[in-house]
């Protein structure tokens, strides 16, 4: 009784003033999750240490894999359908996986592409690319994984002593989201085009041509628009209690708080 109670008050937990918010379901993880997403296929993807689950929303299929080799999984990039990067800092490696999260191939070295302090990296759109970000160097670079070869890269990214939070590809542009609430934008040929202040965002995703931003601790998701110079805004989400994360893939929301992950479908 006790867990349908939860479920029926995180239904009416979040204010949409033109959308509406329905429930599809809920995830708990046994363990402390590290990492999570939600794919293109609507499959709901968590890693907690070197183990990583993979489960069909709104549906029952599942799988589950433990990568020893890997080490702690810092990362999940999925490429398309039947590709996925998982990435760890601790080993400075990559593995592939496919659909069903089985490894393809041996894990990818990238201290052999001349990168020694990697912390991040996200997809990009375009098969075989993924963008890392290499703190040692300060560098930003487009790397073409299956050829092992860097085909962008601009150095000395991070300045005023801002780090770099978070990477997102959206609509051929790579954001990158900095400390100090500033997210800069990039072609593909990483030259710099727009730059947004987000104050105290921690965290950021796209909806409805709009970036979305979450503070640390907040309980409110915010909308600024993409264009900069566009006077449509969509209201805040408001939550009912502070959250840690969250991904909005399509017409799906998640939202992490601890071990418990809820996906809301979005309507118009």
């Amino acid at each position: 009784m006790k867990f349908i109670w939860l479920i029926l008050n995180l239904s009416f937990s979040i204010v949409v003033f033109s959308q509406e918010l329905t429930l599809v379901e809920t995830f708990i993880s046994p363990t402390p999750i590290d990492t999570w997403t939600i794919d293109a296929q609507e499959n709901l993807l968590v890693a907690s240490e070197n183990n990583i689950q993979k489960k069909v929303i709104k549906g029952e299929r599942r799988f589950n894999q433990t990568f020893k080799s890997l080490g702690n999984i810092q990362s999940i990039a999925p490429i398309n359908a039947m590709k996925t990067l998982l990435f760890s800092d601790v080993q400075q490696s990559m593995a592939i996986v496919d659909n069903t999260l089985t490894q393809q191939g041996e894990l990818i070295d990238l201290s052999e592409l001349g990168f020694s302090t990697v912390v991040s990296i996200c997809s990009s759109n375009r098969p075989n690319l993924v963008w890392v970000f290499d703190q040692f160097r300060s560098s930003l670079n487009l790397v073409d994984f299956q050829k092992s070869q860097i085909l962008q890269t601009i150095q000395n990214v991070e300045i005023n002593a801002s780090t770099i939070l978070q990477m997102k590809e959206y609509k051929e542009h790579l954001y990158v989201l900095f400390s100090d609430g500033k997210l800069n934008r990039y072609d593909f040929l990483l030259n710099f085009s727009a730059s947004y202040d987000l104050g105290n965002c921690q965290k950021f995703n796209f909806w409805n041509e709009q970036i979305v931003c979450l503070a640390q601790n907040d309980s409110s998701l915010r909308f600024v628009p993409i264009a900069m110079r566009s006077s449509q805004r969509n209201p805040d989400w408001q939550l009912n209690s502070p959250i840690e994360s969250f991904i909005i893939q399509g017409n799906l929301l998640g939202i992490q708080k601890g071990q418990e992950i809820s996906i809301f479908s979005i309507k118009y």
